[in-house]
């Protein structure tokens, strides 16, 4: 029996789910920007409209933030401590239900 990599398969496969990944990302990104106009309508304050047109473009820059975001360890902090005391209160949740 011969084995033998259908390349097509495999490049049809990671641009269906880059697209899918895509689309996601987007449609997390302006339920984001939506939530964030209706609070602001519903606490009669300005929302996010700094960055474009109708703040279109805020969560291009907060998705910028975020990434370029420091994390700051204090200098005479355990460093190994410090990162695992927030991972151990967010793993719990997150393991599967006995």
């Amino acid at each position: 029996m011969e084995f033998t990599i259908d390349w097509y398969f495999i490049l049809e496969k990671i641009l269906l789910i880059s697209a899918v990944l895509a689309i996601s990302l987007v449609v997390a990104m302006y339920s984001t920007w939506g939530e964030r106009k209706v609070a602001a309508w519903i606490q009669d304050r300005r929302g996010p409209n700094r960055a474009g047109i109708f703040g279109l473009l805020q969560p291009l820059a907060d998705g910028g933030k975020l990434f370029f975001k420091e994390e700051i360890i204090p200098a005479n902090a355990n460093r190994f401590l410090f990162v695992l005391g927030p991972s151990s209160r967010c793993s719990p949740p997150a393991s599967p239900a006995p």
